[in-house]
């Protein structure tokens, strides 16, 4: 059965290039990108990544 890892990065503009392609290298695939609109904070986008546990 194969096995998973998530992860969360949060940014208020988006991931750049450079950090897509760090975490691609890492053997991440983006999964959704959130956008969360916040009275206080202002906008925050999330993006959910996926990885293959070894």
């Amino acid at each position: 059965m194969q096995r998973w890892e998530y992860r969360i990065e949060e940014s208020g503009r988006g991931l750049n290039r450079s950090q897509l392609d760090n975490l691609g290298r890492q053997g991440c695939r983006l999964v959704s990108e959130i956008v969360l609109d916040d009275p206080h904070k202002g906008r925050t986008i999330r993006a959910i990544f996926e990885r293959l546990r070894d």
